[in-house]
């Protein structure tokens, strides 16, 4: 890793303090990759390091949860195919697609064409696309059930969701074309001219930034309706944690990362814009702030959210330390009633299958 400084700014103005010379001298410095270039083996190695650690992760709850239980009897069940399975389906194909990326790159020392569309394009820009938005998907099914206002919102999002995902996967394959049949020698040369690959930035840039606001709007949602219970005061604090650490606080960093990543393709298509021809795509910030981060950590907040909950544990059990405080009456109906069906309502598909059965 070796530190480029920027060049000096010469507008031909004596040090002109204008909007406009400011500007250009935040791109020149855009430019040189936020003055740090990260090579392409160490790029490769932190990615490497990261997505192995996803795909452990996913092959593990793939292979041991799902299909051991699936394939018991050697029996076709209905719920084989829900989203959850397939979100841990696509974030497995994602992580084994960008690790044959980062492991060519270790090989070559180089971000090549064909490293470029396997790990920028494929894998980045659809399959991750994809794998994501599964993963809104089954927070808005869990928490459209039982009431019919969030299962119209829901039903509204859907479309949404639909019109991001076939967008962004229709761009990168334009992309991928043109990258291959436009005659460019390089990635660089191909991020300089190509006007397919601005479109791709900005369509991506939307992409994200949407997708990033309806995650919002569910982890809003889901706060709403927790806290308009009306025993929400007198539950116990472990009960409230576990709603949230389940729902929220996941929703919260994959709205973070998808904005993050939403931030850093709008940057560089209006750094492209001002300057053609510069990119600071091969800075240690691009790589941390638009491939790493927004990569790592929604993987693990979803992986985290669909984790198979413990189906022994009760909100209200007959251990020592019973998770909602009882009424002292004995006998009546379950004050803590409404408490409960939104509990249910934001168990994952899996768990609640398994109490109808």
């Amino acid at each position: 890793m070796s530190s480029i400084a920027p060049p000096a700014y010469d507008t031909g103005v004596a040090n002109s303090a204008s909007g406009g010379d400011f500007m250009y001298w935040i791109t020149d410095y855009m430019t040189y990759s936020d003055g740090t270039v990260i090579t392409p083996t160490v790029a490769s190695i932190v990615g490497l390091c990261l997505t192995s650690i996803l795909w452990i992760l996913a092959s593990w709850r793939l292979f041991y949860h799902h299909l051991a239980q699936c394939s018991s009897c050697f029996q076709l069940r209905s719920d084989i195919f829900t989203t959850k399975r397939l979100q841990h389906g696509f974030l497995w194909t994602t992580m084994s697609v960008e690790i044959v990326g980062y492991a060519n790159m270790v090989r070559t020392n180089s971000f090549n064409k064909l490293n470029y569309t396997v790990l920028g394009i494929v894998g980045m820009g659809i399959l991750e696309c994809n794998t994501f938005i599964i993963g809104t998907i089954h927070w808005f099914n869990i928490i459209s059930r039982g009431r019919v206002e969030d299962k119209n919102l829901a039903f509204t999002i859907y479309p949404v969701l639909a019109l991001v995902a076939v967008g962004l996967t229709a761009s990168s394959t334009y992309e991928a074309v043109d990258l291959w049949k436009g005659g460019y020698d390089s990635v660089d040369g191909f991020r300089g001219k190509s006007e397919i690959y601005k479109i791709t930035l900005l369509v991506e840039a939307i992409g994200w930034g949407i997708h990033s606001l309806v995650v919002t709007i569910c982890g809003i949602i889901v706060y709403k309706r927790i806290s308009s219970l009306p025993t929400i005061s007198q539950v116990r604090i472990e009960a409230r944690r576990r709603i949230i650490t389940k729902m929220i606080v996941p929703m919260v960093f994959c709205a973070l990362s998808y904005g993050l990543r939403s931030g850093f393709m709008a940057a560089d298509f209006a750094l492209l814009k001002l300057r053609p021809g510069a990119t600071f795509e091969a800075g240690v910030g691009w790589w941390i702030g638009s491939c790493w981060v927004p990569t790592f950590i929604p993987s693990m907040m979803l992986l985290y959210s669909f984790r198979k909950r413990d189906n022994t544990t009760e909100l209200i059990g007959a251990g020592s330390d019973p998770l909602l405080k009882r009424n002292g009456e004995e006998g009546i109906s379950d004050p803590f009633q409404s408490f409960h069906q939104t509990n249910r309502d934001l168990e994952d598909e899996d768990s609640t299958r398994q109490d109808n059965e």
